[in-house]
């Protein structure tokens, strides 16, 4: 089926495992960018007792601790924590970027023995969407990325309306800043709260959206030009797949559980043969 005759009435997420995804849409991650669907919802991608086992380790390794996390790994500039390694957060130092990276590897393969691994979880059902391409960690001279990284919500905290985008975000000088699209894969660890999920907008960040995305008006301005909007609800073990450069965000709201998820950016272009995923 060709992606112009696309099998949704509206602006909503496909829910579908891989395979009948990749049925469906000739080119799955370039419907993505092209904005005709805002998400692809893979439900139980993950065994969900391999996520509640992993939980139980991230308890007993104190991983929901800032102090444990602070040793282990990088914490975060903001009140949510970081298990793994950021590009964001850490590429101004490219050699200590790409040691921590190696130290990620390391730590993951400790804490996956026994497991359904997560990251292999993401990276099999991209190489389902990716078609002819070839999905590998990113890598380039210095060494190579973090594989993946859990974010760790507690409370209220969550993110503000905004986009990702490597290319345009100062760090170009980077191997995966030569990639044309940017997309997220989300797996879910555990669930937080109802409401307390991602938002995406049918909102590309350029021009005038993100002018407005930079002076902190998105909502005001959301709401004034009626930009759709959807909310991806996941529980433990589902994972989805959106192009981080529309607009999207995590609500603060009060959550019964820390949220929990395994989440990785995945770089695209139509000539490339090589797809790069990286945290």
């Amino acid at each position: 089926m060709q992606e112009s005759d696309s099998p949704q009435d509206s602006w909503q997420p496909f829910e579908a495992e891989a395979e009948t995804i990749r049925r469906t849409y000739d080119h799955p991650l370039r419907a993505l960018a092209h904005g005709e669907i805002p998400a692809f919802v893979l439900r139980g991608a993950h065994p969900p007792a391999d996520c509640n086992r992993l939980i139980e380790r991230f308890t007993d390794n104190g991983y929901f601790d800032r102090d444990t996390v602070g040793k282990e790994s990088q914490l975060s500039g903001g009140p949510y924590l970081d298990l793994g390694t950021s590009l964001g957060r850490m590429g101004k130092e490219p050699a200590e970027f790409f040691a921590h990276a190696d130290r990620t590897h390391t730590l993951f393969q400790r804490l996956f023995e026994g497991l359904a691994d997560p990251v292999q979880t993401i990276y099999a059902n991209l190489a389902n969407l990716a078609g002819s391409k070839q999905v590998k960690t990113a890598y380039e001279e210095g060494g190579t990325y973090g594989p993946a990284i859990f974010r760790i919500y507690h409370g209220q905290e969550g993110h503000r309306a905004h986009f990702d985008s490597v290319r345009r975000r100062g760090k170009s000088s980077y191997a995966v800043g030569r990639f044309e699209h940017q997309f997220a894969g989300i797996l879910c660890v555990q669930k937080g709260a109802v409401g307390g999920e991602p938002i995406l907008y049918r909102a590309k960040a350029e021009g005038e959206v993100e002018e407005v995305l930079d002076a902190g008006d998105f909502a005001e301005y959301a709401k004034k030009e009626a930009i759709e909007q959807v909310q991806i609800e996941l529980d433990a073990g589902d994972l989805y797949f959106f192009h981080t450069e529309n607009v999207h965000e995590v609500p603060q709201v009060a959550r019964d559980h820390t949220r929990v998820v395994l989440a990785v950016f995945i770089g695209m272009s139509e000539e490339d043969g090589e797809i790069f995923v990286w945290s």
